[in-house]
Order: C-alpha cells, then structure tokens, then sequence
C-alpha cells in the first residue's frame, strides 16, 4: 500500500444505491482533499479495451507517421517530439514524446489532422469510453459538494477535455534537472491516468518529498487539478508530480495515457459555497477556464 494513497472500489458507485454512492463520493471527496491523488478498481473500462489503447500508442510512436501532425498549441492537436514540453519551464525540457488531441469528438477526420484512419478510429472510441470515468468520478465531486449530480458534465461538454498518449523512451544522456516531466500541477478539474507496467510517476508529499505512485494491475490514477482546487477554495489538492527519466537500461521505456477532464473555456470558476467558511474565508476571484487552461497551455512549450 503506497502511504496515504486511497484505493477506491468504484462499484458502489456505479452499481449500488444512494447509500453506496454516497459512501463512494465522501471517499473520493477525502481523498481529493488529503493528498489529490487515488487510486480506482472497477472503474468500468474492459482489460482488453485498455490493453488495445497500449498496443495502439506503442504502435503509433513505433512509426514515422506520428511526425505528420505536428502539435498545435492553439488546437491542443498533434504530435509532440522529444525534448519539445517543458512542464517544468525552470528546468531542461521533457524527456518524452506525446500525441495529444483535445475536443476529439469534434477534431476533424483526414490527414491534417491524423496520422493514419485507423489510429483516429481507436482514439474516439478510447475517447468516449474514459469520459465515462471521469464523469463518474466527477458525479461523486457534485454528491460531496452538495451539488446538482450533474453540475460538471454540464460544464465540461469536450470542448477542453483532452486525451494524451505519452511515451518515455529510455535515454542516455540526462541534463541536470531534466525529468522526463517535469514537477507540475495539472491545468483543469481532473486527470485520468492510465500506466503501463514501467512505473516512473512520483507525487509531492506534504512533507515536499518525492514518493513513487507506481502502477497497480487493475486500477486508474486519478488526480485533481488547479482549477477544482480554486473552484474549492484550495480544500481539493492540486498535488505537484512528476515522471523521472527511463533509465537506458529499460529495453521499452515507459508508456502512459492520460485524459484531462477541464471545464468548457467560458465556464466562469466561481468558488463553490460550501467551500467558504469562517476559517477559511473566500480568497478567489471568478476566472474562465479557458483564460486559465490557454495560460497554462502556452508556458509549458518548450523555448528552442
């Protein structure tokens, strides 16, 4: 058991009654406010579906053809190489490469903006199913915070919400501070992350040490990010981590996907009130998430 790490069985949740749900939501609520990262089993995502999505992404950075879309900031859309994210701008770029696409259900299809048909068929059907994830988990965030169930899918209808395949090829040459990412918080609501058997995902202690969040068969990671934790008035974490280098001794490097679940860009981030109190007063002002997430987006590029 990873210390302060919870382990959430979600089929209270998503096969139970209100009881069950209930008991679900307050676990992922206290969790969210602990430490910002846990653990899900029985998530709803089928074994062979998530092996699929492995093969998929192991395939496509295996090919030249992820070179043919190149990463557009402005869109969220495309390849990224090596060395070209710094998520830590203080530090010496990123040791990976990624394929990201944001607002996929509504990305266009043909080759400006896929490497190949069939790599865009799997990626909306992936898509699609990782929604429901984090649409549970964010239904458990509504019931915690004596909410509309619905609240955030109202307010996050794909227009922001972003699947990432992310690839950390083993290297040999490491600069002073180089990561393969760098320490950062993510941008929105919360991220969905799947990892391969590689392991290499470390989160910030309170203390401000460094821990291993390493992978666990059968479970999701899923962290909360800035905008949850300032729509929250700083009670949900937005817990800083990182991926250290893959040794050039690891014959595969290391593998990860990622679903970033962030409000639609005119979503106006208003602190929630039972997240106001008298010991802890009101310390944000109202932001959209675009302005925010845009912000966010732009820094991270790496400077050539």
């Amino acid at each position: 058991m990873i210390p302060n790490l919870a382990i959430i069985d979600m089929v209270p949740f998503r096969e139970g009654g209100k009881e069950g749900r209930n008991k679900v939501a307050q676990e992922i609520y206290d969790a969210a406010h602990n430490v910002g990262f846990l653990y899900l089993k029985n998530f709803g995502m089928s074994e062979y579906l998530l092996e699929t999505a492995f093969s998929v992404a192991k395939s496509l950075f295996l090919s030249d053809e992820k070179t043919k879309v190149p990463f557009s900031a402005i869109l969220n859309h495309g390849y990224t190489a090596m060395k070209g994210e710094a998520l830590d701008p203080s530090k010496p770029a990123d040791l990976k490469e990624t394929f990201t696409s944001r607002n996929l259900a509504n990305i266009p299809s043909g080759s400006e903006y896929w490497p190949n048909s069939e790599f865009e068929a799997f990626m909306r059907i992936f898509y699609k199913n990782v929604t429901h994830i984090a649409s549970d988990v964010m239904a458990a965030f509504a019931i915690a915070l004596d909410l509309p169930e619905g609240f955030f899918d109202e307010r996050h209808t794909g227009l922001t919400q972003t699947l990432r395949l992310l690839h950390y090829p083993p290297v040999k040459c490491v600069s002073e501070g180089q990561l393969g990412a760098g320490a950062h918080t993510d941008y929105g609501t919360l991220t969905v992350l799947f990892q391969d058997a590689e392991g290499g995902l470390q989160i910030q202690g309170l203390d401000g040490k460094w821990i291993d969040a390493p992978p666990i068969p059968g479970t999701v990671v899923i962290n909360t990010g800035d905008l949850i934790s300032r729509w929250s008035n700083d009670f949900f974490k937005s817990t800083p981590h990182r991926v250290v280098p893959r040794p050039a001794a690891m014959k595969n490097g290391r593998l990860s996907i990622a679903f970033f679940s962030d409000p639609d860009p005119d979503v106006i981030i208003e602190t929630f009130p039972k997240c106001i109190t008298p010991e802890k007063p009101h310390r944000y002002s109202p932001i959209t998430a675009g302005e925010h997430i845009q912000r966010r987006i732009m820094a991270s590029q790496a400077k050539s």
